[in-house]
């Protein structure tokens, strides 16, 4: 799951779905899913909303996906749901992605759970790799007593979704593994680049150079498959033994090592 930032949000512009979908055409952060704030009133600094997973994989042969998430809070919540092809802004209401998510918008009552299914319709998308979109789920608090001044806080969670076409070749966990890391050449390499030679996606966590951390954009970076990710380095560290984080099947990250070498 993306970590992010999160906003506050008039509680006019959320009273109503269309207020909800036009809070979310705007400048929507990444996805927002624990905060700590001191404000006027008690505001509610978690999400309630629970989902099972972080990541998902869509076998492209397959009918259909459900995501399971449950009310876990003591309150109703409305729960957003819509995919995107990677742009974490874009309004929903516009986006063009060949799936269909139903229910689009439910209302949980405290301890309530929530079966999100996604299923593919159409075609067009690759065959010999991954595709990559991104499942987004906001939570809206439901509204304060008339008068009552408290910060109602929105939760974005946005997962990233992997349609997988049968029949590709090696193995997905293997895929790290098979990154080969090349730098410019020079004794303070200005970036370290991944390339992928495989059908499958690799997400970073971690990676640092010659034992120094370096920042990767966003906590994450995604080498796509038969592409190539080019990491800057912000410090003269230059360029060689390479340790890095990357996520398997199930969500969790494993350490490689490995070695960069000039292009």
């Amino acid at each position: 799951m993306d970590r992010s930032r999160f906003r506050f949000v008039p509680l006019a512009r959320l009273s109503s779905r269309r207020g909800c979908r036009q809070w979310v055409a705007g400048r929507i952060v990444r996805a927002a899913v624990l905060a700590s704030v001191a404000s006027v009133g008690t505001p509610r600094c978690d999400a309630s909303l629970t989902v099972v997973g972080t990541r998902f994989v869509y076998p492209a042969d397959a009918r259909a996906l459900t995501i399971l998430a449950r009310n876990s809070g003591s309150a109703p919540i409305l729960v957003q749901a819509w995919l995107d092809d990677g742009d974490s802004n874009a309004d929903p209401s516009r986006l063009r992605v060949p799936f269909v998510v139903a229910p689009p918008l439910a209302r949980l009552d405290p301890g309530q759970p929530l079966s999100i299914r996604v299923q593919a319709v159409g075609g067009g998308l690759a065959s010999d790799r991954e595709s990559c979109f991104w499942i987004n789920l906001l939570e809206v608090p439901p509204a304060a007593p008339t008068g009552e001044p408290v910060l109602r806080i929105a939760y974005r969670f946005r997962m990233k979704l992997l349609v997988r076409p049968p029949g590709l070749r090696g193995e997905p966990d293997d895929a790290p593994n098979r990154l080969a890391w090349t730098h410019d050449g020079t004794p303070a390499a200005a970036s370290i680049a991944a390339s992928n030679p495989t059908p499958y996606y690799v997400t970073l966590t971690r990676l640092s150079v010659n034992g120094e951390p370096v920042v990767l954009k966003h906590g994450a970076v995604d080498v796509a498959p038969f592409g190539r990710a080019e990491i800057p380095i912000d410090r003269q560290i230059g360029a060689g033994a390479i340790v890095f984080d990357a996520v398997d099947e199930s969500g969790a990250s494993h350490e490689y090592r490995a070695q960069a070498v000039p292009p």
